[in-house]
């Protein structure tokens, strides 16, 4: 289930960090604390475990949307009140999405920032958005970036490795994740499993090659010894397959690190 906010700026003049994932991911977790702090307090620090004992939050949410945004130093500037929107989507109704709007409801008001800057809304309203229908074949379009990883050796020890555009495991690697998130779920795996990714060409060509639709996002920036620099993909790509699967991509996202913000999606008509 997707939910979407409109956020209007408590100033004329507001700014929040230009890494903001993080600090967003703070304040979804407030507003979850604020109706239920025990279920807030055990998906930040558990979560639901998969079927080999890892941790998942299975809830997602995409940029900020702001008009007119500029670019002011290290932050973002929202000028003349203008409203922001923002989705936040979760399969889990009874829990993460009730919890969710109840604290919206009894909290009214949204504060993004760091030590540096902060800026503060109020909730101005609060909407379901309808499930899309899925097909065999379906083209999505990221409202955050995605992210595939994995772990491998380097210089003796296990890093994280993030998969490129071109890699061609990335598409296996998104399927296993959302297998994972299915079986978490549900409790089973789905009927049929088989789902194959392709990224957008056309746009990929447009923008100037696989390079240019990676991003670089650092979290966590003003942490000291904390902060992560994160290889996401950011390009509109194609599901074949399993819609089952699909419906997961779309309500848990796609791809790892949901939770901050990344891997939030939409069909494109």
């Amino acid at each position: 289930m997707r939910i979407k906010l409109t956020l209007a700026p408590l100033e004329r003049r507001s700014f929040i960090p230009f890494n903001y994932q993080h600090p967003l991911s703070a304040a979804i977790y407030k507003i979850l604390s604020t109706a239920n702090q025990q279920y807030a307090e055990f998906l930040h620090q558990k979560g639901y475990l998969t079927v080999d004992g890892k941790p998942l939050k299975l809830f997602t949410f995409s940029y900020l949307f702001i008009p007119r945004v500029k670019v002011v130093k290290n932050m973002l500037g929202i000028f003349n009140f203008s409203a922001v929107t923002l989705q936040i989507s979760s399969p889990l109704i009874d829990d993460f999405i009730q919890n969710l709007v109840i604290g919206l409801f009894e909290n009214q008001e949204l504060a993004i920032g760091n030590r540096y800057t902060v800026g503060r809304f109020t909730i101005q309203a609060v909407e379901s958005l309808p499930t899309p229908e899925f097909a065999p074949l379906t083209k999505f379009t990221c409202l955050s970036p995605f992210v595939a990883s994995t772990m491998k050796e380097h210089d003796g020890r296990l890093q994280p490795y993030y998969f490129r555009p071109d890699d061609p495991e990335l598409g296996e690697a998104l399927r296993q994740s959302l297998l994972r998130k299915y079986e978490t779920i549900y409790h089973h795996l789905p009927q049929h499993d088989r789902l194959a990714l392709v990224l957008d060409a056309d746009y990929v060509a447009r923008k100037g090659g696989t390079h240019k639709v990676t991003k670089l996002i650092t979290l966590k920036e003003h942490a000291a010894g904390e902060a992560t620099q994160i290889k996401a993909i950011y390009c509109p790509f194609t599901l074949s397959g399993s819609t089952e699967l699909m419906q997961v991509a779309w309500d848990a996202e796609i791809g790892g690190r949901c939770s901050q913000g990344f891997g939030c999606v939409a069909v494109v008509d």
